[in-house]
């Protein structure tokens, strides 16, 4: 999410940052690494074809829709910035859901205790500008709400529900700094109650994620694990519970990296509902190595446009508001990126964007996602006030 594939959620991304650290949603939606190679793969097919990993078998978008009615739970991986894989998702969703059949739509986007406020909006009880405002979408999570709007207006329509997952992002955050630990009795709670740390071959994948990103924040390998696992066992517990309640089918939408191999949110889940069917769907783009679309990708790979390259603007900088006071404070600056190109520093008061006031972390995304290829911030440190000029590569 926010530094190439190594930053995370609340990295000043142009509307794209929120979460926690640099860790975890970042890393697991930012794309796919290639799998293992199957030797003899055939070519990639045309755009909105599908592929069966397991046996290479190619069908259409209905009898993908066909196969998934059999399953309680489909897991439908993105990259978060890609408007076709949000488009793949909501098409599984509309053909799941044909025939009046109820469909809930869990999502990572969301954390669990965020529920009343989602039932309110898809009942009608509140208007789009405020539930954005009361779930706090900039901060949480913080990519464009239009890319998930058309999922969530599709739900809000025909009455179904829209469930949150996750947990609150400070409560990770605080583990990813301090370890599991740290967290008060109420903040405990508010993670899942269980979670799975023998399991060798899940800690090796966190491993790998661990050894490849920055350790920015991060206490050590041992609290980024317990992050981790904050993140996923939340949702695979959520999720558990959620089918003990109800037997509709859910689709789920989340960072591909959450499903691969179908470890992470799958295998969490299967941990604690052994019983469960599940289908995991990633999008790839045409262009992806044919030699690597095999069954460590997902069960089904659904083929969409030609890759671009990610143009979304960003600081790089961990945010949150000044309390007391106005403006918005700069809670960390993540190495490599603009802001630590310009020399903004942690505990910096960001006052004004482009001479636009800041009053909270949305208006600092908002204003750099107008700014072009650089802004200029308004800045206050040690009780002096600074201008800093800030040049802003696109991300590719």
């Amino acid at each position: 999410m926010a530094h190439s594939r190594a930053a995370v959620h609340r990295a000043v991304n142009l509307g794209a940052l929120s979460g926690v650290l640099f860790i975890l949603a970042g890393c697991c939606g930012a794309g796919v690494s290639p799998s293992s190679p199957r030797p003899g793969s055939p070519p990639v097919p045309h755009r909105g074809e599908v592929i069966e990993t397991s046996t290479g078998r190619v069908m259409d978008m209905d009898g993908l829709a066909a196969r998934l009615a059999r399953d309680e739970v489909i897991y439908v991986g993105e990259t978060h910035t890609s408007v076709e894989d949000h488009e793949v998702q909501l098409e599984i969703l509309r053909k799941l859901a044909r025939d009046r059949r109820y469909v809930q739509l869990a999502m990572e986007m969301f954390p669990a205790n965020a529920r009343p406020v989602l039932d309110r909006y898809i009942d009608g009880r509140m208007s789009e500008q405020d539930f954005l405002k009361e779930v706090k979408w900039n901060e949480v999570w913080g990519f464009p709400y239009a890319l998930y709007k058309g999922l969530i207006d599709f739900q809000k329509q025909r009455g179904m529900p829209v469930i949150g997952l996750n947990a609150p992002y400070r409560v990770v955050r605080k583990i990813g700094q301090h370890g599991l630990g740290s967290l008060t009795p109420r903040e405990r709670s508010r993670v899942a109650r269980v979670f799975h740390r023998e399991d060798r071959s899940n800690r090796e994948r966190v491993k790998k994620d661990f050894m490849a990103h920055g350790r920015y924040e991060i206490k050590d390998f041992e609290s980024f694990f317990e992050a981790q696992l904050a993140w996923e066992e939340t949702m695979a517990q959520t999720l558990a519970r959620r089918l003990d309640q109800t037997r509709s089918p859910i689709v789920v939408v989340l960072g591909k990296g959450h499903i691969s191999k179908r470890f992470g949110v799958p295998h969490l889940t299967l941990l604690r509902r052994p019983e469960t069917t599940l289908g995991t769907v990633v999008p790839v783009p045409s262009d992806y190595p044919a030699s690597a679309i095999g069954p460590d990708l997902a069960d089904y790979v659904v083929i969409t446009g030609k890759s671009e390259p990610s143009r979304h603007p960003r600081l790089g900088v961990i945010i949150e508001p000044a309390k007391p006071g106005p403006g918005v404070r700069i809670a960390g600056v993540l190495p490599g990126t603009a802001a630590d190109a310009a020399h903004l520093h942690k505990a910096d008061i960001i006052l004004a964007v482009n001479g636009a006031a800041v009053k909270e972390v949305e208006d600092v995304q908002r204003a750099v996602a107008k700014s072009g290829p650089a802004c200029t911030l308004l800045i206050e440190r040690n009780n002096v006030r600074l201008r800093v000029e800030v040049s802003i590569p696109p991300d590719r």
